[in-house]
Parts: C-alpha cells; sequence; structure tokens
C-alpha cells in the first residue's frame, strides 16, 4: 500500500500527463466532422470536469491528515479509473 506522500506523488505526475494527453485529443476531435467533433466535446467536458474533481480530491489529501486520507483516497480511485475510462472511449472514437 503506497503512502500518503507516495500517492500524493502518483496523482500528481496522472493529472500532469492526462493535461497533456486532454490537450493532444483535443486537437485531433478539432479535425473531426462537426456531428462527430459535438460528441466529442461533450465526452471532453466530462473529462475535464472529472479531471478537476481529482485535483479536488489530491487537494483535499494533501491538507488532510493520514485518518481521513483513506477515505478520500477511495473517493480518488473511483474517479481514477473513470478518467482512464473516459479517455479509452474518447480514442476509440476518434479512432472510427
Amino acid at each position: 500500500m503506497a503512502s500518503r506522500e507516495e500517492y500524493i506523488d502518483k496523482l500528481e505526475k496522472q493529472l500532469r500527463e492526462w493535461n497533456t494527453q486532454i490537450d493532444e485529443l483535443q486537437k485531433r476531435v478539432n479535425k473531426e466532422s462537426q456531428d462527430l467533433k459535438a460528441k466529442l466535446e461533450d465526452r471532453m467536458d466530462e473529462l475535464r470536469e472529472k479531471r478537476s474533481r481529482l485535483r479536488a480530491k489530491l487537494d483535499k489529501i494533501k491538507n488532510s491528515g493520514d485518518d481521513v486520507f483513506e477515505e478520500i483516497k477511495e473517493d480518488s480511485e473511483k474517479l481514477w479509473k473513470d478518467v482512464k475510462k473516459g479517455f479509452s472511449e474518447i480514442r476509440e472514437i476518434v479512432k472510427e
């Protein structure tokens, strides 16, 4: 099990990577047809919103004690999975 500090480092690194990936995906989305672009924009907005929620959880973890860490970590893990799933779904649509 990762320590609180290790978890914070891992999450910060992943958020930086996702920021870059979102920028790259946005460039690809912008090249799509209007219909597909509208569909993808909605998904991109959802992805950004979940990423923002995960950033807020990270800030909470940084400012909490170890007792609250495990509780917040569970919520963060669910959001983490949701963001990863969102990336996969968008990449599949862009491939089509």
